[in-house]
């Protein structure tokens, strides 16, 4: 290695010891160079941009080994000189280091943490720069980069294993994804985690990013996150339940001081479906062979009621039921899917033809007449239509009040509607009211596939009939408040609020069979806790979804409105009111910054705002393109698992919200502004960078992600109110 001049070693030391912090959390690799911009004025931007990352876990029986590859650019017109840092959690060992250019590879150390505390101060004081708050964690691998040429590139690579501990068989791996980008995105982010287990993994999910997660078999999976262009604000979070019983229970809770919880519980069946657990089901395909139906789409149907036929297991019965002007059934009843009987059904599903006019209620009222009653088995009703009712009666809420008369509560609903002719109202409060679900096809998508899916993702009933009973924890806010059926390959995700803390059991109840079945868990309702700090805005989310169905398919109600208004103010949600709302009691820079705030998923949001009825109180459309593409997005949002990308303006302008753990900021003129800010509280006023400033994030490390936000900030924590304001620029 080369000799460096004292004071430059000095000057290394004294940034990276000053790095290794107090804060839990811990940030992406970042090279910091030798030549730092003294004060007046914060560093505003690197010459070394972060081009390529790319993360690659194995996860083998709870040990991770993590390979991280990271590309800088420098983007300068200079030679640059400087230290690479990385910080490391606690448990780490770190392996393999290798820093590639111009074909020499070099060697770092780790430095563990230390009385380096007001080095560390002086510091971030010098460079003015509270992006540096991100650099903290109990220890730090560093590096000494040679010179990086103008517009040169450094490879950096590191590998480190960690020993991830599962509780109550609930593992869980994080990458430090927030913060990657300070100035400019990543243009390429990828990461990989490949679990391996000797155990079977119930569930694998990551709530923060949507991932493409493969399951080759019960006992591996992969999963992978891919963006361009990339400049997060949260880590990326994965979970993955060991099995140990026919219904897998995960529990995640988050809960901020003075507030009641999150809680997110979802449940899940063994991944390979179990003979002795798989429930016998009754089944009625009731299919629309209108004349709307002609052509491809009648073709399709055949084809997609050929695969449903094939794909029942030996102990289900079943009958199709077609309809136009009238109804006709393959068989009086429900009959036994024998082989005998599964090739006549093929037969008849061949020769089906599409003519003459669209008699819904009927059908309907037909299927639910076959029901047998059977509490061993519970009974499915797939409906697929193109159209609107033509014949008989017409009317959607008469049709909706008669298949109210004559079901139990006990015949589960599964819509499918074909094109934008459809009534959605109709059809998706044929699936709410019925514990069933809702799904579209357009006109240009394959309607074989749509229904082949379908019938394949309830093919195999795993409990029904669920409910949970949750001693203590005074549950509320809880989506979805009925619980549906769960199915083998799916799962069921509930997310709410609690109000007391302590130690429980969590009870779930469902029927197997005829047999009511009950599975018993351990769980902790903690009085405060800042895990899984995604859960605040998820719920959110979700509950605004449902607020916006509501209103869609039972009229404008100012009370809902309201509630969904209030929502998007605190946790920063695009909704078809946001637009014309932006914050109305917040003074934005400008009309480019009030434009800004909710801009990413303007177009949606319209559509939305259309099927409300404009949002004025009008009657909400429920036919039409836009109808239909309401419904997608809302249900989608109902049932979404993971939080949506952080809005993003498109105006250049600076963004105008920003998302960090479970707050959300507004920016107002200079300063960025917690939404949770009841501006009857008068701020604490703290100077950046000050002694007083260290001193808080001594006793509150949590606020340092906080205040990474920028050097103007108002948070809110614990009942108390922080004021950041800029440090006067020194002589």
């Amino acid at each position: 290695m080369r000799t460096k001049p004292l004071m430059k070693t000095a000057l290394y030391t004294t940034l990276l010891l000053a790095l290794v912090a107090v804060a839990p959390a811990f940030g992406q690799g970042r090279i910091i160079p030798d030549r730092i911009r003294p004060a007046p004025g914060p560093v505003r931007e690197t010459p070394l941009h972060l081009k390529y990352l790319d993360v690659n876990a194995e996860i083998t029986d709870g040990v991770a080994v993590t390979t991280v590859k990271q590309t800088f650019h420098n983007v300068s017109g200079r030679q640059i000189e400087g230290t690479y840092v990385f910080p490391l959690p606690a448990d780490a060992a770190v392996g393999d280091f290798q820093m590639t250019m111009n074909g020499q590879t070099l060697r770092g150390e780790v430095l563990d943490q230390d009385a380096a505390r007001q080095a560390y101060e002086e510091i971030v004081r010098r460079l003015r720069d509270p992006a540096l708050l991100e650099y903290l964690g109990d220890r730090m691998y560093r590096a000494s980069i040679f010179p990086i040429p103008p517009g040169g590139l450094v490879e950096i690579q590191l590998s480190y294993t960690q020993t991830l501990t599962a509780t109550g068989g609930l593992g869980a791996y994080r990458y430090p994804l927030r913060g990657i980008a300070t100035d400019r995105p990543v243009e390429r982010c990828t990461v990989r985690a490949t679990l391996k287990s000797q155990v079977p993994l119930t569930s694998v999910f990551c709530p923060s990013h949507n991932c493409d997660i493969q399951r080759p078999s019960d006992r591996t999976a992969t999963v992978t996150y891919e963006g361009a262009q990339v400049s997060e604000t949260r880590d990326l979070q994965l979970y993955y339940l060991l099995g140990n019983g026919a219904i897998g229970l995960t529990l995640l809770t988050h809960r901020a001081a003075g507030e009641d919880g999150y809680f997110l519980l979802r449940l899940s069946p063994p991944f390979e479906s179990r003979p002795d657990l798989v429930q016998p089901k009754d089944i009625a395909f009731v299919v629309d062979v209108s004349g709307s139906m002609q052509g491809e789409k009648i073709k399709q149907a055949r084809q997609a009621l050929q695969f449903c036929i094939n794909s029942l297991n030996a102990q289900d019965r079943f009958n199709i039921l077609t309809f136009s002007t009238a109804v006709r059934a393959f068989r009086e009843g429900l009959v036994p899917a024998s082989a005998d009987i599964k090739t006549a059904a093929l037969g008849f599903a061949d020769g089906i033809q599409a003519i003459g006019g669209t008699n819904i209620n009927q059908a309907l009222l037909n299927a639910l007449a076959a029901d047998p009653g059977d509490s061993a088995r519970p009974y499915l009703i797939v409906f697929l239509t193109d159209g609107q009712p033509t014949v008989g009666v017409t009317d959607a809420g008469r049709i909706l009040d008669q298949v109210a008369a004559a079901n139990s509560q006990r015949v589960r609903f599964h819509v499918l509607g074909v094109g934008a002719d459809v009534n959605t109202h109709l059809l998706d409060r044929l699936a709410e009211l019925n514990s069933g679900s809702r799904e579209y096809c357009d006109v240009a998508e394959n309607l074989e596939l749509k229904l082949s899916a379908l019938a394949g993702r309830i093919a195999n009933p795993a409990l029904t009939d669920i409910a949970l009973d949750v001693p203590g924890a005074q549950l509320h806010d809880q989506y979805p408040a009925k619980l549906p059926d769960l199915f083998h390959g799916g799962e069921l995700v509930v997310l709410g609020r609690y109000q007391a803390a302590g130690q429980t059991n969590i009870t779930v109840t469902g029927l197997i069979a005829d047999q009511r079945q009950h599975f018993t868990y351990p769980a902790a309702f903690p009085q405060q806790s800042r895990e899984n700090d995604f859960l605040p805005r998820l719920w959110a989310h979700r509950k605004v979804a449902y607020l916006l169905d509501q209103i869609r398919l039972q009229g404008h109600n100012q009370e809902l409105v309201n509630e969904v208004k209030h929502l998007a103010r605190r946790f920063g949600i695009v909704t078809p009111y946001t637009a014309a709302l932006v914050l109305e009691d917040t003074a934005l820079a400008g009309a480019a910054a009030r434009d800004q705030v909710f801009t990413q998923h303007a177009p949606r949001a319209e559509v939305v705002r259309t099927a409300l009825g404009g949002g004025g109180g009008r009657s909400a459309a429920a036919t039409g393109r836009d109808a239909v593409q309401a419904s997608q997005d809302i249900d989608a949002a109902k049932h979404a698992l993971t939080l949506p990308p952080d809005e993003r303006g498109s105006t250049g302008a600076p963004p105008a919200l920003r998302h960090v753990a479970d707050k959300t900021f507004v920016r107002e003129r200079d300063r960025w502004i917690d939404t949770a800010w009841d501006r009857r509280q008068t701020p604490q006023i703290i100077v950046a960078f000050s002694t007083e400033y260290f001193e808080l994030l001594r006793a509150q490390p949590h606020l340092a992600r906080f205040f990474t936000v920028g050097e103007h900030v108002l948070v809110v924590s614990a009942d108390v109110v922080y004021e950041v304001v800029p440090a006067p620029d020194a002589p």
